[in-house]
C-alpha cells in the first residue's frame, strides 16, 4: 500500500470517530403527565390573590360605607351606599367626609365602629358665624379678613337655631380640626351642637366621592 493511500485511510478513520463522538440529536421530549387538580390550585391561587388584593385594597385605599340617617339628606339619602377613600387625603372645604362615630366626644350611643357622613365647612384657622334669622352660614379663611357667605345650594333647608346649638356667635375652629355639618341641617347632629364641637383631622376615616348604591343613582360627589 503507497503512501498516499495510507494517508486517506487515515483519515477515513479519523472521520469515521469524529461523527461516533458527536452527540446524538435527542427526539421530540415527552410531555410530561399533567398532575391532576392542577389547573383548579392554580385558580384557586388566582382567586386567594384577588382577595387578598381587593381586601388591602378596601383597608388601605378605599372603604364602602352605607348612609345611616337623614343628616346628609338631599345629597345623599338613607341606606345609600357610598366608596370613600384616605389615600393621600387632605381635608378640603366642601368635602363629604367619612368620621369614625365612636371616637366622635358623645357619640357612645352609636354603634362600636359605625361611621357617619357630613361635610367638610371649615378648616382650622378658618371663623364661621350664623345668622339663623335667615339661615345662613358665613366663613372667614384662615388669614382672611373678611367673612364670605357660603353659597349651599346642597342643603336640604336653611340653617336654623336649636335646643344645644351653636349660639351663632363667630368660632375659630381650633389646630388639627374641621368643622363639620350635615346638608339636612336641621335634622343633623354634627359641629354646632354643644355635645360634639370641631372634630379632630384623625377621626376622619376618608372622603366619600362616588356613590355606589342605588345604581340608578349612581354618581360622583
Amino acid at each position: 500500500m503507497s503512501e498516499n493511500e495510507n494517508l486517506e485511510e487515515l483519515k477515513t478513520q479519523e472521520n469515521a470517530v469524529s461523527e461516533s463522538e458527536k452527540p446524538k440529536k435527542k427526539g421530540k421530549k415527552e410531555e410530561e403527565p399533567q398532575k391532576p387538580f392542577s389547573g383548579a390550585l392554580e385558580w384557586a391561587g388566582s382567586l386567594v390573590y384577588a382577595v387578598l388584593a381587593m381586601l388591602l385594597l378596601n383597608l388601605f385605599v378605599f372603604r364602602s360605607i352605607t348612609v345611616d340617617g337623614e343628616s346628609m339628606m338631599n345629597t345623599l339619602q338613607d341606606q345609600d351606599r357610598v366608596l370613600s377613600t384616605n389615600f393621600f387625603y387632605t381635608p378640603q372645604r366642601g368635602d363629604i367626609v367619612v368620621l369614625q362615630a365612636d371616637k366622635v366626644q358623645n357619640q357612645n350611643t352609636r354603634k362600636y365602629g359605625e361611621p357617619i357622613i357630613k361635610r367638610v365647612i371649615a378648616l382650622a384657622g378658618d371663623t364661621i358665624k350664623f345668622d339663623f334669622e335667615n339661615g345662613e352660614v358665613y366663613l372667614k379663611k384662615a388669614g382672611e379678613q373678611e367673612f364670605e357667605l357660603l353659597e349651599e345650594d346642597y342643603i336640604a333647608a336653611p340653617t336654623l337655631a336649636s335646643e344645644d346649638r351653636h349660639s351663632g356667635e363667630e368660632h375659630i375652629v381650633p389646630e388639627n380640626c374641621v368643622f363639620v355639618m350635615g346638608d339636612n341641617r336641621n335634622r343633623s347632629l354634627d359641629s354646632r351642637s354643644l355635645y360634639i364641637g370641631d372634630v379632630d383631622t384623625d377621626l376622619i376615616m376618608g372622603r366619600a366621592f362616588v356613590r355606589l348604591f342605588p345604581f340608578d343613582k349612581f354618581t360622583l360627589l
